[in-house]
């Protein structure tokens, strides 16, 4: 990846990352867990720096070197597109998985996002829907059954079945 990419990539997973921790702050928290340390909002948050950290070290990456881009060529956004498809296709799975969730529950939603990103994440030419599909449906399940089940936690069952 050159310099220029990752300056772009780690500026947009930065501005990615600082939106997800606002929302996250927006998690409502229930009274019994007010006070705790821990509560519904932790994880996300954790993630949210995490994603930050990741972003401010491409960041300085790319500035450290940016006068070192061998090519030096002139920035070319369908170039760039191009370069990071997965990652914008990733992008977009996640916003879509983000807008239907509350509408069609964690369940379907996780199916979908899960067997999408699986494709993504495949390699061109062994791209099997048949296992991205089953993937989809066990983890998403068993994901479901462990927060609902084990761990008490209420995951959104869906405007649709309500």
């Amino acid at each position: 990846m050159s310099k220029r990419n990752d300056l772009i990539t780690g500026i947009v997973i930065a501005v990615f990352s600082l939106w997800y921790y606002f929302e996250a702050s927006n998690i409502r928290v229930m009274k019994a867990f007010s006070k705790s340390a821990v509560n519904s909002t932790s994880m996300p948050k954790i993630w949210a720096v995490c994603m930050l950290l990741l972003a401010i070290a491409l960041i300085v990456r790319g500035l450290r070197n940016k006068d070192k881009d061998a090519k030096g060529e002139p920035f070319s956004f369908s170039a760039w597109f191009n370069k990071n498809l997965e990652v914008v296709e990733t992008f977009g799975a996640l916003l879509i998985y983000i807008a239907i969730m509350d509408f069609v529950g964690f369940i379907i939603a996780s199916i979908f996002y899960i067997f999408v990103q699986t494709l993504i994440l495949m390699p061109k030419g062994e791209k099997s829907y048949v296992k991205a599909g089953i993937i989809a449906v066990i983890f998403s399940v068993a994901t479901y059954y462990i927060f609902v089940y084990w761990l008490a936690v209420l995951l959104p069952a869906g405007a649709i079945f309500e």
